[in-house]
């Protein structure tokens, strides 16, 4: 299994279990158990420690491992967990059940952040839960020599354009040389969520194998990203994005 894969089940697995033991201890603390949960503050003072170190060391090793630009959810979700974590450590020291309360929401919302890839808790219909299987699209898209008026729906005019051009350019990029290079590109940038066949489906990637993409909304969509899949605009070249989607198409 990939590093990414393992340190991304360490991470969920951690943070649920914080969250669970500081759950358990607002409610001691709410409903004023306070001789229970001094004994279980002292039984577990070492365990909540190692357990905010080992959020913070996997979280950030995440982050610097993220393909492609890091959303802003994600970079909200680490500001929020440095804030939060000494806030909920000292309102607990304390007792004081407005902080814990707080700190506890907090907590909560940062769990449905890292759930659903968004700031307003609102998964997309893109976005497949991380340990689901990949699935296709249920709609195929049209073939690459399609007309401007067939791309696929809500895209600008200037969009719709780009695709149509970026198609006729991308079919060029058939050849060995050029799907070996895609295929570089692929392992640098893709392997990590879709898997080396295509299948894997981590973070809600589809799998390549089913996909009714063609080269024209595969274009679009390694250029402008979509839900937990980065835009690669930038980062790749137009020369590029077609070598790596040459590359994908052949993952059958």
């Amino acid at each position: 299994m990939p590093v990414f894969s393992l340190l991304l089940r360490l991470h969920l697995v951690v943070v649920l279990v914080f969250l669970l033991f500081f759950a358990l201890k607002a409610g001691l603390l709410f409903f004023n158990k306070h001789d229970a949960l001094r004994q279980l503050r002292a039984r577990t003072r070492i365990v909540d420690s190692m357990l905010g170190l080992l959020i913070l060391v996997s979280g950030g090793t995440l982050l610097a491992q993220y393909p492609g630009a890091a959303p802003g959810w994600l970079w909200t979700k680490l500001a929020l967990v440095l804030l939060l974590l000494p806030l909920g450590i000292a309102a607990m020291r304390r007792q004081h059940k407005a902080g814990v309360a707080l700190a506890l929401a907090g907590f909560l919302y940062v769990y449905g952040m890292a759930e659903t890839g968004s700031l307003t808790l609102r998964r997309s219909t893109a976005i497949l839960p991380p340990t689901a299987a990949g699935l296709p699209e249920t709609t195929a898209t049209p073939d690459a020599d399609a007309p401007v008026e067939d791309a696929p729906a809500g895209l600008s005019d200037a969009d719709a354009a780009t695709i149509a051009s970026a198609t006729t350019e991308a079919s060029a990029a058939t050849s060995s040389p050029e799907l070996a290079a895609g295929q570089v590109l692929f392992t640098k940038n893709c392997v990590v969520c879709h898997g080396p066949d295509g299948q894997r489906g981590l973070n809600g990637a589809h799998d390549l194998t089913k996909s009714n993409l063609n080269t024209a909304g595969r274009v679009y969509l390694v250029t402008n990203g979509l839900g937990k899949m980065p835009a690669f605009q930038g980062q790749l070249t137009d020369e590029q994005i077609q070598q790596v989607v040459a590359y994908s198409l052949t993952l059958r």
